[in-house]
């Protein structure tokens, strides 16, 4: 993508005065802002569901246009989260009645005829909400209090289908948002990401406050929201005695799945930007937000390597809910582990699965219980902790080759092949022995993985739920994991930083919904992308001197038709491939 980011206007440290009265915006900024949205496709996409919306539904097309469209919505809102603005109504109605030029206004389509009528409110106000009609998968009033029965009988009310329909289109747009942010970076930095992600959730506070107790009659403002609780797995706390616990809020959880580094211990290589992002109550969902972010980032093309998560994701997700569809996505898994998870925690076809990774079933005690001998008993200190896991290496068992497209991968006992490391009496010895270590008891029931002499083939599910890539305890281990949860924690502060997107603070994005919500969060992230790409090239200097170029301004059939409900729309809007 060829855009300036100089001509997005995006500020500084020290931020700007929010309020309706701002400096007019430039043209070239406005110009910058709609290509970021015309190349995300969403518009056209948008335009071709709502059509199909109406041909369900047996109604036309409706009447006259409104005076502001799709387009104009995601625009100003961008705008408004790039220059540090609250991401209200107020603020971008302001914008078209007093910040655009004649040129603007008509780049964005918007009548000249019409400035001067002081109902651009109203009119922002009904352009967004025909923007989330079309995407939200939970309507419902949201302009009064309503008691539980009423609530019910809304929840009730909800179409399973259409609701699933909606969700689908709600996560495209959101991670079609970040795609736009990412294809940003130079095509010369962007490839260096080798697809290695770090996932986590962050609290998005509603404004309505009040949350949806046990002991009352009435539901939250927000009653599509939860309780947010920072111990636990952050579900609602929904205590009958009106327990009060602290730290929580309620609201809803934004999953952010954020790049990280392919070396550890090398330089930067390019920004950490947010690669997709998920969105729903507190731990309501944590498998299938995870799921859904890491699918959407292979199915736009990116490339896979690592997915690292703290222990609310892995291990403690159910198997065939995160780790298998991970792996079969392609990614290799890091994490840790709790203490009630450590040491042995599976078994197959004889081998034993210590913290994540298969052993010879006669492996020292001493080398099982390493983790927990320097967590929990804190019997042996730091170097002989590092000894211990270095020497289990040995114990490995080996793949034969690579998974196959089922999943099964044939592994090697230790002991057997040319490359063997250790020795064992049950395994004929290949090679030259010395320098391996030596069995000295071996399993008096030997299972297959003794028995058979070249390899036993280990199906998907085998130890799935505590299965891992790198060698736990490693220093390469603890490189990478250190590394992505630091990332993923310096974005979290990052977007709610108080002078630029300010993600924790819920009146700068007033209105309510869950899908206002989760498109407001989108476009707040897609803003801290775009700062990270910016900084990012300024401090590493930018040699790609197509991607400073001025964009085309869009002609004016473009304009018009991109976000207009035409029948006759063949594209799904996708950017274009590299």
């Amino acid at each position: 993508m060829t855009i300036d980011f100089d001509s997005l206007g995006m500020i500084g440290d020290q931020g700007l005065n929010l309020g309706p009265s701002h400096p007019p915006i430039d043209d070239q900024q406005i110009a910058s802002a709609i290509k970021l949205i015309d190349e995300s496709g969403i518009c056209v996409r948008v335009a071709k569901w709502r059509s199909e919306d109406q041909e369900r539904a047996g109604k036309g097309r409706g009447g006259r246009p409104g005076s502001l469209n799709d387009r104009v919505v995601l625009v100003l809102l961008l705008v408004l989260a790039l220059e540090g603005s609250p991401l209200l109504v107020t603020h971008a109605a302001a914008v078209v009645e007093h910040r655009l030029s004649g040129e603007a206004r008509a780049m964005l389509g918007i009548s000249p005829d019409r400035i001067g009528n002081p109902v651009w409110y109203d009119r922002f106000w009904r352009a967004f909400h025909s923007l989330l009609d079309v995407i939200d998968p939970f309507p419902g009033p949201r302009n009064r209090l309503l008691t539980k029965d009423e609530w019910a009988a809304i929840i009730a009310s909800r179409v399973p289908d259409e609701s699933e329909r909606k969700q689908e289109r709600l996560d495209w747009v959101a991670n079609q948002l970040l795609e736009a942010s990412m294809r940003m970076m130079p095509r010369s930095v962007r490839r260096k990401w080798k697809g290695n992600v770090c996932i986590d959730a962050t609290p998005v506070a509603a404004f309505g406050k009040r949350g949806t107790t046990k002991r009352s009659d009435w539901v939250s403002i927000e009653p599509d929201g939860g309780w947010y609780v920072r111990e636990g797995d952050h579900r609602d706390p929904g205590d009958d005695r009106g327990k009060q616990y602290r730290k929580t809020l309620w609201g809803w959880e934004a999953t952010l799945a954020v790049m990280s580094t392919n070396d550890p211990s090398g330089p930067d290589e390019f920004p950490y930007l947010v690669a997709a992002i998920g969105f729903g109550k507190p731990g309501a969902d944590i498998a299938g937000h995870g799921v859904g972010a890491f699918g959407s980032i292979v199915e736009r093309g990116h490339p896979v390597g690592m997915a690292i998560a703290d222990r609310a994701y892995f291990p403690n997700s159910k198997p065939e809910n995160l780790q298998l569809p991970l792996r079969a996505l392609g990614y290799d898994l890091v994490f840790d582990y709790r203490e009630d998870q450590l040491g042995i925690t599976e078994s197959y076809a004889g081998a034993i699965q210590v913290e994540g990774a298969w052993y010879c079933p006669s492996m020292p005690q001493v080398l099982i219980e390493a983790t927990i001998d320097f967590r929990v008993k804190t019997s042996i200190d730091k170097t002989t902790y590092a000894q211990r896991i270095e020497q289990r290496r040995r114990y490995l068992l080996r793949p034969k080759e690579r998974a196959d497209q089922d999943g099964y991968t044939p592994m090697m006992c230790p002991a057997a092949g040319g490359s063997a490391t250790v020795y064992c009496p049950l395994k004929p010895p290949v090679g030259n022995i010395a320098g391996r270590s030596r069995i000295s008891i071996a399993p008096s029931h030997p299972d297959k993985i003794c028995t058979n002499r070249s390899s036993v083939s280990f199906p998907p599910t085998a130890g799935a739920k505590y299965g891992q890539s790198l060698h736990f305890g490693s220093p390469e281990w603890h490189a990478m994991y250190a590394a992505a949860r630091n990332t993923i924690e310096g974005f979290n502060g990052y977007v709610k930083d108080a002078n630029h997107d300010a993600l924790d603070q819920p009146g700068r994005r007033r209105v309510r919904g869950q899908t206002a919500q989760h498109l407001f969060t989108a476009i707040l992230v897609m803003s801290a992308n775009l700062r990270k790409i910016n900084t990012f090239l300024r401090k590493n200097g930018n040699d790609d001197t197509s991607f400073a170029k001025p964009p085309r301004r869009p002609r004016r059939r473009d304009r018009l038709a991109s976000c207009r409900p035409v029948a006759s729309v063949l594209t799904d809007g996708n950017p274009p491939a590299d």
